[in-house]
C-alpha cells in the first residue's frame, strides 16, 4: 500500500501492481525493460503479464507517484520505464530542454527584440565613405601596356596632378609593368603617399600596398629606380 500523507490518499496494490514498483525500486536510476516487468514472478509461480495491462499499472505508477514529484517516473514506449533517483525539477526556461517548442507569445517577444537590436545597429552604423579620384589616367607603355592610374589628393589638386604627370612620365619609360591598376593617395597631413597596387590574373587578383615618406610633396619624387626597387617596373 502506497500513502501520500500530503493529501492523506492511500493506494492499495495488488500483486501485479507492487511487482512492477518493486522492479523499479530496486533498479532505481536505470531503465527497466518490459520485458522484464512482464514476468512477473510471485510465491505462487512466474507468468506472463499482458502488454495492456503492464502499460496501465505503469501509467497509475506516474500518476500517483508524479502528482508530488515532477517527472520522478518516465515511461519510454516499447523499451522500458526508469524510476529517477530523485525528483526532476520542472523546465521553464526555454533553453533547457534542447526539444521544447516556443509558443506563439515567446516567438513574438524573440522577433521583436531582435528587429530591435538590429534597428540599432543599424542606425550606429555610419554611412560608407567613396573617394572619387582626382586625377585618372591611363599610360601606354613601351611595350603597349595599358596601365590604370589613379591619384587622390582632397587638399591640393595641383600636387595630384603633379605627381600624376610624373608617375605617368616614368611609367611609360618602363620596357615592363607588373602591375596593371596603380592608386596613390596623399595623406592629409601631406608627408606620406599610399599606393595600392592591384593584377588581374587568369584565376586570382593581387594586391600589394606601399606607403612612401615625402619630404616635400610639392615636388616630383617618383624616379625609374624607385619603381624597380618597390617591384612596380620590373
Amino acid at each position: 500500500m502506497l500513502t501520500d500523507q500530503v493529501k492523506s490518499t492511500q493506494w492499495h496494490l495488488n500483486d501485479h501492481e507492487y511487482w512492477v514498483l518493486e522492479q523499479l525500486v530496486q533498479h532505481r536510476g536505470q531503465v527497466v525493460p518490459l520485458t522484464m516487468l512482464e514476468t512477473v514472478v510471485l510465491d505462487s509461480g512466474a507468468h506472463q503479464l499482458p502488454h495492456n495491462e503492464l502499460v496501465g499499472i505503469i501509467y497509475h505508477v506516474i500518476d500517483y507517484l508524479c502528482a508530488k514529484h515532477s517527472n520522478l517516473v518516465e515511461y519510454i514506449p516499447e523499451q522500458g520505464v526508469i524510476l529517477y533517483p530523485a525528483s526532476q525539477g520542472k523546465h521553464t526556461r526555454i533553453l533547457d530542454l534542447p526539444n521544447r517548442l516556443l509558443s506563439w507569445g515567446q516567438y513574438g517577444i524573440i522577433i521583436v527584440a531582435l528587429l530591435a537590436v538590429l534597428l540599432f545597429v543599424l542606425s550606429n552604423l555610419n554611412p560608407p565613405l567613396f573617394s572619387k579620384a582626382d586625377v585618372i589616367r591611363q599610360v601606354l607603355t613601351i611595350n603597349g601596356q595599358v596601365v590604370q592610374l589613379s591619384v587622390f589628393d582632397n587638399q591640393s589638386p595641383q600636387d595630384a596632378i603633379l605627381h600624376a604627370d610624373c608617375l605617368s612620365t616614368q611609367l611609360k619609360q618602363c620596357q615592363e609593368v607588373r602591375w596593371d591598376s596603380i592608386s596613390a593617395a596623399i595623406s592629409t597631413d601631406r608627408h606620406y603617399v599610399s599606393f595600392i597596387l592591384s593584377q588581374s590574373e587568369t584565376q586570382s587578383l593581387q594586391f600589394k600596398n606601399i606607403k612612401l615618406a615625402v619630404d616635400d610633396m610639392h615636388s616630383p619624387f617618383i624616379t625609374q629606380e624607385w619603381l624597380h626597387k618597390v617591384l612596380i617596373c620590373g
